[in-house]
């Protein structure tokens, strides 16, 4: 991967979401949240298992990078990110759609851009990933939402729906809280990613257990 470029990269993704806030994650979660995606899946693709597939890891690390870009298309004139607000698609579908506009400033093989855009199409959740990129991103997408970070997303989601620390107890002992997490372990296609996922999990239950019994004074 030309560094330059991806660089260029880099601060083309930068522009779009460094002032766009969500309830999970506040301002420039999302521009974040894809550089983070990126750095792990260049540390996955150098796994053993990897040896002997052919990963275009050029392809990978962009697409990495621009897998939510169809989110964008979400931002209100208020700079929040909407979430499922992409216009009757899904934001993986959107986002092949317009991601050539800004990969094209900066990439000229079109062949790449294509290969880019198939990435990020098979992140849609409905559809069995035909290229090897596209699962390791999603084992690396998921993965970031598995570990202490997570915290964060569920505090800034609190708090921008006026919850207190007990509403943030009740939604972590819920249907959508520790239990879907562990309920989604299954979805993992690598047991090298799955297991840094069950150990970042088990330090989130950790830390988040901890913050309750404090605030209910049991550790006294």
């Amino acid at each position: 991967m030309n560094p330059e470029i991806l660089e260029q990269l880099k601060s083309e993704y930068r522009k779009l979401f460094e002032d766009v806030w969500e309830l999970g994650g506040g301002y420039g979660f999302r521009y974040q949240h894809g550089i983070r995606v990126m750095n792990y899946c260049q540390k996955v693709a150098k796994y053993p298992r990897f040896k002997e597939e052919n990963v275009n890891l050029d392809a990978l690390l962009i697409a990495a990078l621009f897998h939510d870009i169809g989110k964008i298309e979400a931002v209100d004139n208020n700079g929040q990110l909407i979430y499922g607000n992409y216009g009757g698609i899904s934001h993986d579908s959107l986002g092949a759609k317009i991601a050539p506009r800004y990969l094209g400033k900066h990439i000229k093989d079109q062949k790449l851009i294509d290969l880019i855009c198939l990435i990020i199409s098979e992140q849609e959740s409905k559809i069995t990933p035909t290229r090897i990129e596209s699962k390791i991103i999603k084992d690396a997408d998921r993965l970031d939402h598995y570990g202490v970070l997570h915290l964060w997303c569920s505090i800034t989601h609190a708090n921008y729906q006026k919850k207190n620390i007990e509403g943030l107890k009740e939604f972590w002992e819920g249907e959508e809280g520790k239990n879907k997490y562990e309920a989604n372990f299954s979805k993992f296609y690598f047991p090298e990613v799955k297991a840094i996922a069950e150990k970042r999990f088990k330090n989130l239950a950790y830390a988040t257990e901890l913050m309750f019994n404090e605030n209910e004074g049991s550790d006294l």
